[in-house]
């Protein structure tokens, strides 16, 4: 896939499910402070839906602090599928979609063209 034929969305779900092949993900509140603080989490991606204004403001704050790209996803849903954080059905379905408010990539697999999206678009 082009670079230029992206959107945030598409970007985010190509690199979330190649780093979820590696397990380069951290999911969650207390995962997530802990790789940004750490120096581990190379971005991160929060949910705009989240309804905790404490939560968001806190992790909106790490990153800006430690210089951590933040991607904002409109649903917390749709990051929980993306993220790995759901089964699939025989058709190939997701069923049973936890959802994610916060995730951190600490290993972003093999680089594709959603990383250099994301990348030119949040450095």
């Amino acid at each position: 896939m082009n670079v230029l034929d992206l959107d945030v969305e598409t970007a985010s779900q190509q690199v979330l499910k190649n780093s979820s092949k590696c397990r380069g993900l951290y999911r969650g509140l207390h995962e997530c402070v802990k790789a940004i603080e750490q120096g581990r989490a190379v971005c991160c991606f929060l949910a705009e839906n989240c309804n905790d204004k404490a939560y968001t403001t806190l992790i909106e704050a790490l990153c800006r602090e430690h210089k951590i790209p933040l991607i904002k996803i409109p649903d917390n849903k749709k990051l929980g599928e993306m993220s790995g954080l759901c089964k699939y059905d025989k058709d190939g379905t997701a069923r049973k979609v936890v959802s994610a408010s916060c995730v951190a990539v600490r290993d972003i697999g093999e680089e594709s063209s959603g990383w250099k999206y994301l990348s030119e678009q949040y450095r």
